[in-house]
């Protein structure tokens, strides 16, 4: 079931979008307290990819055997990567629940019309769907502003996504939470806690187009050996090509 919370940061003067995030500053309290009285698992627990597909096998009622096999989903090593670097919290619940801050830049053009993601080429071949604008996990340490320009700079490439062609619109700051399966991750329920920002980037295409990420590929040589098998980052699904494209602005 999605379940949905969006709180908008009024308008105002203000120096950078960190300005703006002062007027949340009592949720995400509130949220680091609430964090403080439940459990979280780590990859220094489990030791291994393994072990956590153990662990999530025993807890998710429908099991990963669909994990990387069904078209747009991601492997269990891809889980183990993302709670490795922090991108995510794994709350060590029945079933368990994952929780990850999302950077969106709602990228616009001079005739108002928004950039979307409209799908991705996996570095396996297979396609998953987007239809939702330029997004990105955040890093342990990372701002708002500090994620979003990452995630233009990793998705566009170096030249459409340089960060002297951005500008971030202040006073269009929001935070929205949405709890609901992920479709990465068949079964797992997931809070997406989502900062959501306005930006225009310069002389972007007018037309669709696609940009090459390669994502993962700095792990390429990262090895874990448990047991019998070998899991290999290799195995995480990684995106290889990015497809946009100019919808018309909602309302």
């Amino acid at each position: 079931m999605l379940q949905k919370n969006l709180l908008q940061v009024p308008d105002g003067p203000c120096d950078s979008i960190m300005d703006q995030m002062i007027a949340v500053e009592r949720i995400e309290k509130t949220d680091a307290r609430d964090l403080q009285t439940r459990q979280f698992v780590s990859t220094d627990e489990f030791g291994s990819p393994e072990a956590l597909a153990c662990w999530l096998s025993n807890r998710l009622p429908e099991g990963i055997s669909q994990w990387g096999v069904t078209p747009g989903t991601k492997q269990v090593t891809n889980l183990w990567l993302e709670l490795k670097e922090g991108e995510i919290v794994l709350e060590d619940t029945y079933p368990p629940r994952r929780t990850v801050h999302v950077a969106s830049v709602k990228i616009r053009n001079k005739t108002g019309h928004m950039l979307v993601e409209a799908h991705q080429e996996m570095a396996d071949g297979s396609i998953r769907l987007r239809n939702r604008p330029l997004s990105e996990k955040m890093r342990p340490g990372e701002n708002v502003e500090e994620a979003c320009f990452r995630g233009i700079l990793e998705e566009l490439g170096e030249h459409l996504g340089a960060r002297n062609r951005v500008r971030i619109l202040l006073g269009s700051y929001k935070r929205e939470l949405e709890e609901r399966e992920s479709l990465s991750y068949p079964g797992l329920l997931t809070c997406y806690v989502i900062h959501s920002v306005d930006a225009v980037i310069e002389d972007l295409p007018e037309t669709g187009f696609y940009t090459v990420e390669n994502e993962l590929m700095s792990h390429s040589a990262t090895t874990v050996e448990s047991g019998s098998e070998i899991f290999s980052s290799r195995a995480a699904v990684g995106v290889r090509k990015h497809f946009w494209r100019w919808v018309p602005q909602s309302s």
